[in-house]
């Protein structure tokens, strides 16, 4: 179960990385957007998609451990 979890994290945080990069290297001023994006938190639709998908996966990691651990 666990390496499970870690499996599903691993594949969500790269597919985050991915969609930095690819953003990073698509287009002209790629870099500055990443750094305006850690600045402001404003990032192209790709990213936001990829961070919520990282933050759905965490929420559903988290709400399995709760329930595997008797939290209730």
């Amino acid at each position: 179960m666990v390496s499970t979890q870690a499996e599903i994290l691993r594949k969500s945080i790269e597919n985050l990385i991915d969609a930095k990069i690819q953003d990073v290297l698509a287009r002209p001023g790629g870099l500055d957007r990443l750094l305006a994006h850690r600045r402001s938190g404003v990032a192209s639709f790709d990213i936001r998609n990829a961070e919520r998908r990282l933050e759905q996966t965490l929420s559903e990691i988290l709400s399995l451990e709760g329930v595997y651990s008797g939290d209730d």
